[in-house]
């Protein structure tokens, strides 16, 4: 386990990661690590935990997520960001705080689901898709995306010039 996070009840969302100590704005909390990679023809084979742990690394590729990083919450307004694998301080947070993620950096299915952050921006749904952003937000995210997401989002940009 990382020392400086600890994953605990995070009221109605289930396990979350906390924050064991206060972290600065940009400051590296830990490495996310695969416990595995699977293809999108794998993921109809894999039980229900592996399923909810998924982390899309591309159009067709999967990491299942080990732990503390699989119980990195959703957030509209999130206190971390990830960048690859290493996750870091998106603001500052406070030692006992909850370290949430936004989810939608790396989606691109449309799955939705209810949102439980609490967040003053939240939207109430959760749409699993970068493309589903309003555009701001996908600008200010859109360095920290994955490859393909940045790829994807270049080529639909062009796409829209002509």
């Amino acid at each position: 386990m990382i020392a400086d996070v600890e994953v605990r009840e995070a009221t109605d969302k289930g396990l979350g990661v906390f924050a064991r100590r206060a972290f600065d704005a940009g400051e590296f909390i830990f490495r996310r690590r695969h416990a595995r990679v699977v293809t999108e023809a794998d993921v109809s084979r894999l039980d229900e935990w592996d399923r909810i742990h998924l982390c899309e690394l591309s159009f067709d590729l999967y990491a299942i997520l080990e732990v503390p990083g699989c119980y990195l919450n959703h957030s509209c307004d999130p206190s971390a960001m990830r960048h690859g694998v290493k996750v870091f301080a998106w603001r500052s947070i406070a030692a006992g705080e909850e370290i949430t993620i936004d989810y939608r950096l790396n989606a691109f299915d449309g799955d939705s689901w209810p949102c439980h952050c609490g967040a003053r921006n939240c939207t109430g749904t959760v749409v699993g898709s970068f493309f589903a952003m309003d555009e701001d937000r996908q600008q200010l995210l859109l360095p920290h995306a994955p490859a393909f997401i940045r790829g994807e989002y270049r080529r639909s940009a062009r796409s829209t010039i002509r």
